[in-house]
C-alpha cells in the first residue's frame, strides 16, 4: 500500500513539471538575444550559434505573422520591418524581416531558439504558438544597430482588430 501511494506521488509530480514547462509561453531566464552569428558566437561557439540561426529562420518561416498586403504588416512591424515572401501557388505575401534570434537553455538540456522581430515601436516581438511576445526592446534608430534590451518580463502584444488579440492572414502550412 505504501509503496503504490509513493509511486503514484511520484508520477504526479513529474506529471505537474511536465504540464508546467509545456505551458510556458515564455523563453528560459537564460535566453539571450543575437542579431548575428559573430555576437552568438563569443558565448556558444560558431556552429552552436550557425544551427541556432537555423532553427530560429525555419520556426520564422513556420510561424511568422502573414499579410496579404504590405501596408498590414508595416502597421504592426513598422515601415522597413516586413519582406515579401512567394507562395508555392506564386501569389506574394508579407512577413516581418527577422532581426535576430533568442538562444537559451530548456528542461532536459536542450537548446532553446526563437526568431525576434522589430515592431513599430521599437520593441522586440517573438512568435509562440500563433501569437506574438514582447521580449524586450531595440534601442536608437532603427535597423539591426540598435541594442537590445531584454524585458523584465515576457507579455502577449495586444494587436488590432475583433476581440483582444488578432491573427493576421495565414495561408497555412506548405506555402
Amino acid at each position: 500500500m505504501k509503496k503504490s501511494r509513493s509511486v503514484k506521488l511520484a508520477l504526479l509530480g513529474g506529471a505537474s513539471m511536465a504540464l508546467a514547462a509545456c505551458g510556458d509561453d515564455a523563453p528560459p531566464n537564460d535566453a539571450k538575444f543575437f542579431s548575428d552569428v559573430q555576437e552568438c558566437a563569443a558565448l556558444y561557439g560558431e556552429e552552436a550559434c550557425q544551427d541556432a540561426k537555423a532553427a530560429s529562420q525555419k520556426i520564422s518561416d513556420e510561424e511568422a505573422p502573414r499579410f496579404a498586403r504590405k501596408e498590414e504588416c508595416e502597421a504592426e512591424f513598422g515601415v522597413g520591418n516586413c519582406e515579401t515572401r512567394q507562395t508555392t501557388s506564386g501569389t506574394g505575401i508579407f512577413m516581418p524581416l527577422m532581426m535576430g534570434y533568442m538562444v537559451g537553455n530548456m528542461l532536459g538540456n536542450s537548446r532553446y531558439n526563437q526568431p525576434v522581430y522589430r515592431g513599430p515601436n521599437n520593441e522586440a516581438v517573438m512568435p509562440k504558438n500563433g501569437r506574438l511576445f514582447n521580449v524586450g526592446s531595440f534601442g536608437g534608430a532603427a535597423g539591426r544597430a540598435g541594442a537590445f534590451q531584454q524585458a523584465a518580463q515576457v507579455t502577449p502584444v495586444k494587436r488590432g482588430g475583433f476581440g483582444s488579440f488578432s491573427r493576421s492572414f495565414y495561408g497555412g502550412g506548405g506555402s
